[in-house]
């Protein structure tokens, strides 16, 4: 019998549905993966900005963890399309803030292709609550 997880269909994507919170707590290593990965040296993420006491995070890590929010205990199907994403800083973020996401579906419908679209509305949180980063989904669902 296998571990793996099963796949994210779109019978389980119904108008409404909320996932389970996916908390993380922002660590140095996070930022610095995410910094050598797109490539951003910009001072004001770095090393010597830890020093100072408050090392911000780059606005996009908080969004990155948007799609894992709604794959914690599933896959996505394969041949899926991204047909949109927006997303929306509402305030910084700094490494040790632990952040709360939460997914919800806003729309999912069969669009006039008999296509399979589902949207996502995707909220990060810091521990104080407030709102951090805003993330709209929308996506052609393959299965």
């Amino acid at each position: 019998m296998s571990d793996s997880k099963p796949e994210l269909v779109f019978a389980d994507l119904p108008q409404g549905r909320q996932f389970t919170p996916l908390r993380y707590e922002v660590t140095p290593t996070m930022v610095d993966e995410y910094l050598r990965v797109v490539g951003d040296h910009n001072p004001l993420y770095g090393d010597q900005a830890q020093k100072s006491g408050n090392r911000l995070a780059p606005p996009g890590l908080a969004a990155i963890y948007a799609r894992l929010s709604y794959l914690q205990d599933n896959i996505m199907p394969s041949g899926g399309v991204l047909a949109g994403q927006e997303f929306s800083f509402r305030k910084p973020v700094s490494v040790g803030d632990v952040l709360t996401v939460r997914a919800e579906v806003m729309e999912s419908y069969l669009d006039d292709k008999e296509r399979k679209r589902v949207n996502f509305l995707i909220t990060a949180r810091d521990s104080k609550g407030d709102e951090v980063c805003l993330v709209r989904l929308y996506a052609i669902w393959p299965k």
